[in-house]
């Protein structure tokens, strides 16, 4: 099969930008044209020290508005076709039902973003009485007063209402 470009097209760098979970801070990222989605999760996954990476998930919106997640076994430049900038989301993409489950303080740590910036979109719904409980949690985060126990709370505490409340 022959392939139309040079041999330097081929091996020809690009680069994207993805934003984390808090929309505070960027990683920007160089990969090739034959790099399949995998290669940039795995690149933001270890630049945040993270080994659960089956939880998350790297989002893109099309040029129709329309949001994808990145296939991590398809190549990046045919999935990102024409967009420019490219421009990726890094974000929670499965919630475990068992979050006691998670070995790593960093995962619960990122999921505990993911759900307070969902609450804080307006994406999660729950009661005033939850919001206040949740809201506790969060100022506590965020003053980091106890904060590994307060985020692990949190965590739980939204995921049990998700999953076993009606």
């Amino acid at each position: 099969m022959f392939r139309i470009g040079s041999k330097k097209s081929m091996n020809k760098d690009y680069t994207c930008t993805i934003r984390l979970i808090d929309d505070n801070e960027v990683i920007q990222c160089e990969f090739r044209r034959d790099h399949k989605g995998q290669y940039l999760l795995d690149y933001v996954c270890e630049s945040l020290n993270l080994v659960e990476k089956d939880y998350f998930g790297l989002r893109y919106v099309d040029h129709n508005k329309q949001r994808h997640w990145l296939d991590t076994g398809r190549s990046i430049l045919k999935q990102v076709k024409g967009l420019q900038p490219i421009i990726f989301c890094f974000r929670v993409k499965f919630y475990s039902p068992e979050p006691h489950q998670m070995k790593e303080e960093i995962t619960r740590y990122q999921i505990f973003l993911q759900l307070r910036r969902d609450l804080l979109h307006g994406r999660l719904y729950c009661s005033q009485a939850d919001a206040a409980f949740l809201g506790a949690y969060i100022v506590q985060c965020k003053y980091q007063i106890n904060i590994s126990l307060s985020c692990e709370l949190f965590v739980l505490a939204i995921l049990t209402m998700l999953f076993y409340h009606e």
